[in-house]
């Protein structure tokens, strides 16, 4: 029997090489992929851990609250760098609620102990009444920023304290509502930076007392404020 002539056969030996060849390629190209992968999500899940612990840290330091209270102090001095500064004289009449002027060129007088604060009558310097706030339309807070010292009796020391409150004097202070002032050397042209809490427009009224260690020691001076809008 005779068969009909057969062609020159294809080698596809070659091809079979090449594809398989391709096929472990990719194999071990995703086994890669995959063991990255893996090492990815190991390294994501260290990093959580650790991310976790660290907030539990800050949280255990009380971080939170602190970074708050940085940011409002931050805030806090930015307002006082970028206000609007009100100088004031004393009024000539303090019978009413108005015991001040604005850009007065009249000082205010505290009058000192004998080695106290001065308790006689008017020994006080009566220097924010509650219509002298706000001095800027729409404030509804005021602090004194400073205090500039134009005369006084002697050079030894003098404790300024600046009394806030919205009853009395003698009501206030009695309450804490003061803040004091160490000024060892009492002359003209020393401006004193004050710190204290803020109050409110139309409500709050401020005194100041001096204490010195000669009796009915005089210190006149004027005083600056800002004002806010809360």
């Amino acid at each position: 029997m005779s068969y009909p002539p057969q062609g020159n056969k294809a080698d596809t030996s070659g091809l079979a090489t090449a594809a398989n060849l391709a096929s472990l390629d990719a194999k071990v190209a995703l086994d890669a992929t995959v063991a990255k992968a893996a090492d990815l999500a190991t390294v994501l899940s260290r990093l959580s851990a650790v991310r976790a612990t660290y907030l539990d840290e800050l949280a255990a330091a009380n971080m939170p609250l602190v970074l708050d209270n940085t940011f409002a102090e931050a805030l806090e001095v930015e307002r006082h760098l970028h206000n609007r500064e009100r100088w004031f004289g004393k009024s000539a009449d303090q019978s009413g609620n108005d015991w001040a002027v604005e850009a007065g060129l009249t000082v205010f007088r505290a009058i000192s102990g004998n080695g106290d604060f001065g308790a006689d009558l008017n020994d006080e310097a009566k220097v924010l009444g509650t219509d002298d706030t706000p001095a800027i339309e729409g404030m509804t807070k005021f602090d004194l920023h400073r205090i500039e010292v134009q005369a006084a009796s002697n050079a030894n020391p003098f404790v300024i304290r600046i009394i806030y409150g919205s009853g009395t004097m003698g009501d206030a202070e009695a309450a804490g509502q003061y803040t004091d002032i160490m000024v060892m050397e009492a002359r003209k042209g020393s401006p004193v930076e004050v710190i204290m809490k803020r109050r409110t427009c139309g409500t709050d009224k401020v005194w100041v007392r001096v204490k010195n260690g000669t009796d009915n020691a005089t210190l006149d001076f004027f005083v600056g404020s800002h004002e806010y809008e809360t």
